[in-house]
């Protein structure tokens, strides 16, 4: 769907606050000492943005899933996604945040430089894909520090650690220092499932695990400390020293700490802009009628009798974005809720006129934001090119 010479839905991205809110949080992270990897799966990996985070400072990139990395060979390999040379001096590390299944070892090893990975199966199993491959392969072993997602328990970390890499000694064929894939650090990560802060005593922690099992096996080891939820801690306390970097990505995208979504100093919080077109206007009440039950999504939704209200309809759904984290950017409009593919708005107190055609705009959180750029319906605009 199109209205005037724009697609819509559309997402509104405009890079140069991107590269601005970048070049703050690696302003951060070289101060404490650290680098940055920016994070792109909340833009499925989209290879104009994770350009622009690199010109702002990153170090290199981060992502979870396979799939996105595919998008960012090119600038993994030291050029634009357009061909132009990219925004370093040479190649980007990209660092795959979730572990592969066994199956996938050999795609992962052939599509980044380093994981995230706990199971000692699929570790051999990119051990035996980049002995083929005849190509380096860094594995960081994350520790659970009471988020409860993934990752080995801190008392396991060392003895862990050490079984894994002699696991990836014999599955090379190959000794040391010559063989392939290797335990290249530790790596935390929190809030994200259970929503734990983070504090200097996990990360204190983290980097004494460090240093006992660089003991252990007699090299030195990365570490890894975690995510946007750390940011706050390093602005208001500082960073225990013995870390190597931080993995950012709603930190940069959003301009917000991942932990109360508070702004975070310095930084935009609107590089991302969802725009859609009204498809009807018309007074409806507020309140259904007739027996309730669950809605498509098995919710059973509250409503609140206020009256007759002037509502649209816009074309956009759940199958484009989460409508809890949409806020309209025009006074007077509130969102009621949202079908598959209609959005549901109070307008019964906007100032202006709203008629089929009219494109509203709304401010976007993470969920939302990873939504829409998950559908192939929301097309992308970008501005602030370098």
């Amino acid at each position: 769907m199109t209205v005037g010479a724009l697609p819509t839905p559309r997402l509104e991205i405009d890079l140069g606050k991107l590269r601005a809110n970048a070049a703050t949080v690696a302003g951060w992270c070289r101060n404490a000492g650290l680098g940055l990897l920016a994070v792109t799966k909340g833009v499925r990996g989209d290879p104009r943005v994770a350009r622009a985070l690199l010109e702002g400072g990153a170090m290199g990139l981060a992502d979870a899933r396979l799939s996105n990395c595919r998008g960012l060979q090119d600038l993994r390999s030291g050029r634009g996604p357009d061909g132009r040379p990219g925004p370093g001096a040479g190649p980007v590390p990209l660092i795959l945040l979730r572990a592969p299944t066994p199956a996938e070892a050999a795609q992962a090893v052939v599509l980044t430089d380093g994981v995230l990975a706990a199971d000692a199966d699929t570790a051999e199993a990119l051990a035996r894909a980049a002995a083929q491959a005849a190509r380096p392969y860094r594995i960081y072993l994350p520790v659970d520090l009471g988020d409860l997602r993934e990752g080995v328990l801190p008392e396991d970390a060392v003895a862990a650690a050490l079984a894994m890499d002699e696991r990836l000694a014999r599955a090379s064929g190959i000794p040391d220092p010559y063989r392939r894939a290797h335990v290249a650090g530790l790596a935390a990560n929190m809030a994200c499932f259970a929503g734990v802060v983070p504090r200097r005593s996990h990360l204190t922690h983290l980097a004494a695990l460090a240093r006992e099992a660089e003991r252990a096996l007699g090299r030195p080891l990365w570490v890894s400390a975690g995510n946007t939820a750390v940011l706050p801690l390093l602005l208001a306390e500082g960073l225990p020293p013995g870390l190597g970097d931080l993995r950012v990505g709603e930190g940069i995208l959003l301009g917000r700490d991942s932990l109360h979504r508070r702004p975070l100093p310095g930084c935009r919080q609107d590089a991302f802009v969802f725009k859609a077109a009204v498809i009807e206007v018309g007074v409806k009440a507020s309140c259904p009628t007739g027996e309730l039950a669950e809605d498509a999504f098995g919710h059973r939704p509250f409503f609140t009798d206020r009256g007759r209200r002037l509502r649209a309809v816009v074309a956009a759904g759940r199958q484009d974005i989460d409508p809890e984290g949409l806020t309209p950017l025009e006074p007077g409009i509130e969102v009621v809720g949202a079908t598959s593919d209609h959005l549901v708005l109070d307008v019964e107190d906007y100032p202006g006129r709203l008629s089929a055609g009219t494109e509203l705009g709304f401010s976007v959180n993470y969920a939302c934001l990873l939504r829409a750029t998950t559908s192939p319906d929301v097309a992308r605009i970008y501005t602030g090119e370098a």
